[in-house]
């Protein structure tokens, strides 16, 4: 070395300080914000939960039938009359609803998969009697790669939901 030269640059071990200060950060960052797919499906599970929820206490207060038709992309709510099983139009809160692209159902009945049609209105697959017991279904929630939230209910209507690996 020259004398009066003073040695420039990092240590090996200030590097590696740095680095890791900006890993945690970064991982705090990611934590905090958080995944918005997974948001955005919980957000929908949580919806649809609702709704059924809500549905049911219908179906016991009017002392009327209700199911739900679950297709591909969408879903719908109905009731029993005397023609049969009608679709509900005329209620803002019950209507016909479709997720968002990129998201779609898988149904469970009784622990076999059903097969769910593209465009599939008409046929309801959930059951929602005047007494409140629901037909036990598990309902998934899925982006189609690599996350699926599981709405599990049982017949009394009580449920829960699950983050899952697709």
């Amino acid at each position: 070395m020259i004398k009066g030269k003073t040695q420039t640059g990092f240590t090996l071990f200030e590097v590696i300080v740095v680095v890791a200060i900006i890993s945690f950060a970064l991982t705090i960052a990611t934590i905090s914000i958080g995944n918005p797919q997974v948001k955005r499906m919980k957000q929908h599970s949580e919806r649809v939960a609702s709704l059924i929820q809500l549905v049911k206490e219908q179906a016991i207060f009017n002392s009327r039938d209700y199911a739900v038709s679950i297709w591909e992309s969408g879903y719908a709510f109905y009731t029993l009359d005397q023609a049969g099983w009608l679709l509900v139009s005329d209620d803002r809160i019950f209507r016909t609803r479709e997720l968002p692209e990129g998201l779609e159902f898988a149904l469970h009945l009784d622990g076999v998969k059903v097969t769910l049609e593209r465009e599939d209105k008409k046929k309801p697959q959930i059951f929602i009697t005047s007494d409140g017991e629901i037909s036990p279904f598990q309902l998934d929630v899925t982006d189609s790669q690599e996350w699926t939230y599981q709405i599990n209910f049982d017949e009394l209507g009580d449920f829960d939901l699950v983050l899952a690996d697709a």
